[in-house]
């Protein structure tokens, strides 16, 4: 044989936990801490959801510069759009904005019609294929117990990082704080009421969680 010079940058994207992987024997760990040199991660939508008026202010320019009709998306809509989990991640969301600038005649989409397209979202499954625990009509604290149940089995005989309280707040407070938005259509006073809090603290948890309420989106 005769030895090939290469000069060669290997890009590896993954969404599984390789780590959790090694511990399970499923994946070779000589070939992990050979391919994990500058490691990148990028969350799911779901836990940037205040990238979601940017990325469908981008779709729009995009589908416009495609031939597809010019339109606007109202508040309500993308306050819908935030509260939604993604379980596609940005394809999904490209997907939906696509449909909607295809299938919807008013210039400004409404939230109706987001809630129609996320209707037809196929329930989530779990990963033996049936139907996951809040598609089964489980309720919220049903559903979490499960969730969490799932979590911790996820790790084995080990544990969680520390500090799970706080990452499970920050991934349920976010999404309570915009569908609260959401239903009242912008109003902090109103949503402060619905939430049982006063507007200050209901600002302070805005600028805490870092979400952002939406006025509209263009695509100028």
């Amino acid at each position: 044989t005769t030895p090939i010079k290469t000069n060669v940058r290997i890009i590896c994207a993954t969404h599984r936990d390789l780590r959790h992987l090694i511990n399970q024997g499923l994946f070779r760990e000589d070939l992990f801490y050979r391919l994990n040199v500058v490691p990148l991660r990028l969350p799911p939508l779901r836990e940037r959801t205040e990238d979601i008026p940017d990325l469908v202010r981008h779709f729009l320019i995009g589908a416009a510069k495609a031939g597809l009709p010019r339109k606007e998306i109202s508040p309500e809509a993308v306050n819908r759009l935030m509260t939604h989990r993604w379980p596609g991640n940005v394809r999904e969301l490209e997907n939906l904005v696509k449909r909607l600038l295809a299938m919807e005649v008013e210039e400004v989409i409404p939230l109706s019609a987001v809630e129609r397209e996320l209707a037809t979202v196929p329930l989530p499954q779990a990963a033996n294929g049936s139907v996951s625990a809040s598609a089964a009509g489980m309720s919220l604290p049903e559903f979490m117990e499960t969730h969490l149940a799932s979590y911790f089995v996820e790790f084995g005989q080990g544990l969680p990082p520390e500090g799970l309280y706080e990452r499970i707040l920050a991934d349920i407070e976010p999404a309570l704080l915009r569908a609260a938005l959401a239903a009242t259509h912008g109003n902090q006073l109103r949503a402060a009421d619905l939430l049982g809090i006063n507007r200050n603290t209901l600002r302070s948890k805005l600028r805490e969680r870092k979400v952002i309420p939406i006025r509209g989106v263009m695509a100028n």
